[in-house]
């Protein structure tokens, strides 16, 4: 059962003494609020200013789990280098250092991109989003009954796909890859990489189950706004969520003056 999550909540002051965490985040809806245009999402200053702090500590690993691919991860979140970052669902997982020179691999098929271009020029206001495995159409901000036929339209184009195909839904997002990986995949990949025995994970979307699903029963997973899900918290929002990284914060360094 999921249960809000207050800021002075013992999970969270209990999570923060555990000599070493990780704090893996979701960006678009996490950290930064949703809007129309990818290219224009920011994390907000609060979540920033408490994700810089948080890396400053000893033993705290932060980490960004995205579906973005690293290119695109990169330029909207300006990640400190000492963050690990996961792009693409789980495929790209760079640690710390390696996103200097990375040159992100672009395989999507032509005849996939295609296809979703042609269901962009028929459809007002949604955007075609090139990724380095697929493609995603994203109707944030159309009018509700266009998105819907446009989400209709790209769907079929996955169905007539001869071959093997990932098919995504999200908010106000159809995305297609040819890989068949998923956030879960990149929250096991840092867990391995880290070595860390605690785990706080947050995101506001379906593709974010899976990363709930990778954690064990004494991890944190924080579901951020609406929906069903199988995190164990729930805040409502952006705001929120950046004062429960503050709440980690504070209570990691009151522990340490101990």
């Amino acid at each position: 059962m999921t249960e809000p999550l207050s800021l002075d909540s013992p999970i969270l002051g209990g999570f923060a003494r555990v000599p070493s965490i990780l704090i893996a985040l979701d960006f678009d809806g996490t950290l930064a609020p949703l809007v129309d245009d990818p290219e224009a999402s920011r994390m907000t200053l609060e979540a920033r200013g408490a994700l810089e702090a948080l890396t400053l500590l000893d033993g705290v690993t932060v980490a960004l789990v995205s579906g973005r691919a690293i290119e695109s991860l990169l330029r909207v979140a300006e990640p400190m280098e000492q963050w690990f970052l996961v792009g693409s669902h789980g495929i790209e997982v760079l640690s710390p250092g390696e996103s200097e020179g990375y040159v992100t691999p672009w395989l999507v098929p032509t005849g996939l991109e295609e296809g979703f271009r042609a269901v962009v020029s028929r459809y007002g206001g949604t955007r075609l989003e090139v990724k380095p495995f697929g493609v995603a159409l994203h109707t944030r901000g159309v009018e509700e009954s266009t998105a819907r036929e446009a989400e209709a339209e790209a769907m079929r184009v996955c169905d007539a796909w001869d071959g093997d195909l990932v098919v995504r839904r999200g908010h106000g997002i159809v995305e297609a890859s040819i890989r068949d990986a998923h956030k879960g995949d990149g929250v096991s990949a840092l867990i391995a990489k880290t070595g860390t025995p605690e785990v706080l994970f947050a995101g506001d979307d379906v593709t974010d189950e899976d990363g709930f699903a990778a954690l064990k029963p004494t991890d944190v997973s924080i579901r951020v706004g609406e929906g069903n899900t199988r995190a164990r918290y729930r805040v409502s929002g952006t705001q929120e969520m950046a004062a429960i990284l503050w709440s980690v914060y504070e209570s990691r360094t009151a522990q340490a003056g101990k």
